[in-house]
């Protein structure tokens, strides 16, 4: 019989061997960089990049970064519960790191799709202000954005939506971050602006085909008004 996977302790964690074969990925990620970024980012890779983009802070960073990459794999594998303990661990004792920064981020996200929107809030303002360079700035800005609408709160929606279009770094997602912008704007009475924005999606040569679909239903809806 399959014994269940083992939870990590905190002892654990900064002894575990594995621990080592996660901080030895992220020493690869100079002599690939190319590579991955040609190949996509999953969540591995991911790891790979935050890590290294990060100023290293002396000996606090290095088990913080180890920590980290721990948690990225115990998300990827889909060991939700654990990867939140592990990242409530950075954020306690490895606060002052990039990597305890950024477990915020991570923390976020869970609580956002467990529907936890108070505490997904808390964690993703934390990371938000505590960096002005980060790869996830932009899904950060998103996610709040979406709790403040839920919230009834357009102002900071608008705010947040304009955030994340800012940060965005991927073609598609920007895209598709500017025409929920341009939805908004039309909500919100703005319609010249999300305007300039459908016709800046309309006449760029590399679109994909769900977004150039959405910017000609909002165009034909606004040339109706």
């Amino acid at each position: 019989m399959l014994k269940p996977q083992a939870k990590f302790t905190k002892k654990e964690m900064k002894k575990d061997p594995l621990l080592e074969t996660v901080n030895t990925v992220f020493e690869k990620y100079n002599e690939h960089k190319s590579m991955i970024f040609r190949g996509g980012i999953g969540i591995i890779a991911l790891t790979v990049i935050i890590v290294f983009l990060f100023n290293r802070q002396g000996s606090q960073q290095k088990p913080a970064d180890i920590l980290f990459g721990n948690a990225l794999v115990s998300l990827d594998t889909g060991d939700i519960e654990n990867a939140q303990f592990q990242f409530e661990v950075l954020t306690e004792e490895h606060g002052s790191t990039q990597s305890g920064k950024t477990s915020n981020y991570y923390l976020g996200s869970i609580y956002f799709n467990k529907g936890d929107y108070g505490n997904a809030k808390t964690h993703l303002e934390q990371f938000i202000n505590s960096t002005s360079e980060n790869i996830l700035l932009s899904s950060g800005h998103f996610m709040l954005s979406s709790i403040y609408k839920r919230e009834s709160n357009q102002d900071k929606e608008e705010e947040h939506l304009e955030l994340a279009v800012t940060f965005s770094s991927i073609p598609h997602n920007q895209h598709s971050l500017e025409l929920a912008l341009a939805e908004l704007y039309i909500d919100r009475g703005t319609e010249e602006m999300a305007m300039e924005i459908v016709q800046k999606i309309l006449n760029l040569e590399n679109i994909s085909s769900g977004n150039k679909k959405k910017a000609e239903e909002l165009s034909g809806f606004l040339t109706r008004k």
